[in-house]
């Protein structure tokens, strides 16, 4: 381990609510790393963090697959649920909540941008999209979760494929400064904690956040479970988690699956 990650480590474990760092310079996937520690059968002192300065193989929801280069900031973390006295319905609205976590620590970055939500689980900054999260439950481990986060930093999207430079941007391209990922990792984990606790005591003003920084609102959108899809206007997220679409039949209340176009 170089003397960088090492007093990283130091201090993530030191500034946050993490307890114990996995480090890599290069890693297939830190979801998959970290759904495979979950699963072993030595302790952990959780939560965990599973970090890598570069992502080979990172995943998305369903089939999808996260665009990376050197510079991104890829990580997940195992949370104990118990430890943060989540239930289990409370539960799908971990990736809102993180999403909501990395807004505010963005905004901590920079106060002046603007940042909104993409239902279920992408950040976006000024329109285009600067993080997605991935939240998975590990086989056979009762009351854990994996938290990936993947954030586009210094990983300038100049070198990505045109129809991704379009939709995608990182804080590199936007601010032309390369930016400290240590600082960054740790603002988020903070923010992380303390959105996390607000969902352990079920604070109404995640809700009101997640429902007023929807950047699907107002648009027309197409959502996709299976074969089945439902198109209809987005009238925000409700207390729950559900998007709403108010479609040609009346409101339909979404969960699970894909928006699949939005205009």
């Amino acid at each position: 381990m170089s003397n960088y990650s090492k007093s990283a480590v130091h201090r993530i474990c030191q500034d946050t609510f993490i307890r114990s760092v996995e480090f890599y310079p290069e890693l297939g996937s830190t979801n998959d790393r970290a759904l495979d520690l979950a699963t072993a059968e030595s302790p952990l002192e959780l939560p965990v963090l599973v970090w890598a300065l570069k992502q080979t193989t990172g995943r998305g929801r369903g089939a999808n697959r996260w665009w990376t280069a050197e510079g991104a900031l890829t990580f997940s973390i195992i949370l104990d649920t118990q430890t943060f006295s989540l239930p289990m319905e409370r539960w799908p609205l971990v990736s809102l909540t993180t999403g909501l976590a990395v807004g505010a620590a963005l905004q901590d970055l920079i106060p002046h941008g603007e940042i909104g939500l993409k239902w279920p689980n992408d950040v976006f900054l000024y329109g285009k999209k600067v993080c997605g999260i991935l939240v998975e439950i590990p086989p056979r481990q009762a009351g854990k979760l994996v938290i990936g986060i993947g954030i586009n930093v210094n990983n300038s999207l100049n070198g990505a494929p045109d129809d991704l430079q379009s939709k995608a941007t990182a804080l590199c391209d936007v601010w032309n400064r390369a930016w400290d990922l240590e600082n960054v990792l740790t603002t988020v984990l903070r923010r992380l904690d303390e959105h996390l606790q607000q969902l352990s005591v079920n604070d109404p003003t995640l809700a009101e956040r997640w429902h007023g920084t929807c950047v699907l609102r107002g648009r027309t959108v197409q959502h996709s479970v299976g074969e089945r899809m439902t198109t209809g206007v987005c009238q925000g997220v409700d207390r729950q988690g559900a998007l709403l679409l108010q479609t040609e039949t009346g409101l339909v209340r979404v969960v699970g699956g894909v928006i699949s176009r939005w205009d």
